[in-house]
Order: structure tokens, then C-alpha cells, then sequence
């Protein structure tokens, strides 16, 4: 499956980000897998915007690390949903850094990641 790459915006802390939009990011296209590397210190927070007429589950894969057995996470998202996700890097990170994103067939919508520092 090909692979759409999003790159995390980094936040700092006790500085006003820029004028960051919810609803927008990187298109979601269903066909790909969207990959973002998990930010070596940090979390990674991840905005989900379904544009799907009707509702769509998204689906986070297990990675590789010692909570990975837990599984993968789906969740389902409404028409013009908007969903905030903090993710856990020892269950959803593989061991080259990256999350991968799976989206249901005919999702639209976007995607956007920030590194959260500690």
C-alpha cells in the first residue's frame, strides 16, 4: 500500500503557537497509509477532521514495543467530526519511530500532528 508521510508542527512550550486552523492538515487519502514519526521527546498529539458524508473509523496500528499486544485503536467519526488524539509511543510506535494511520474506504477529511513537549 503506498504511504503518505505527515510531519509533525512542533509546539513550545509557554509560547502562543502560530494561527493553527482545527479543521484542515494533510489529506486523507483512503487508498494510503499515513505515516508520522513519534517525536523522540514528547507526545504526539494527532487532529482528526472526517468530511465523509457519513460516519468513517480511522484506525491507529500496534507498533512494535512492549504495549503494542494491546492492538490496534479504531475509532468512528461523524460527518464534519473533529477529534483529538494523544498517542502512547510504546504501544502504536514501530521500531524505525513511525505511526501509521489507516482510514476506511471513501474517508475524506485530514489530518494534522503536533510534538508535544514534555
Amino acid at each position: 500500500m503506498a504511504i503518505t508521510t505527515l510531519t509533525p508542527t512542533a509546539l513550545v512550550k509557554n509560547t502562543v503557537s502560530a494561527n493553527l486552523p482545527v479543521a484542515g492538515g494533510t489529506a486523507i487519502d483512503a487508498d494510503k497509509t499515513m505515516q508520522v514519526l513519534y517525536p523522540r521527546e514528547g507526545k504526539l498529539l494527532l487532529i482528526f477532521n472526517n468530511t465523509a458524508a457519513g460516519a468513517k473509523d480511522f484506525t491507529i496500528s500496534a507498533g512494535q514495543y512492549i504495549s503494542s499486544g494491546i492492538g490496534a485503536y479504531t475509532f468512528s467519526m461523524a460527518q464534519d467530526d473533529v477529534r483529538f488524539l494523544v498517542l502512547d509511543s510504546t504501544r502504536f510506535k514501530d521500531f524505525d519511530g513511525l505511526v501509521s494511520i489507516e482510514f476506511a474506504d471513501s474517508t475524506t477529511g485530514f489530518v494534522q500532528a503536533f510534538s508535544l513537549p514534555y
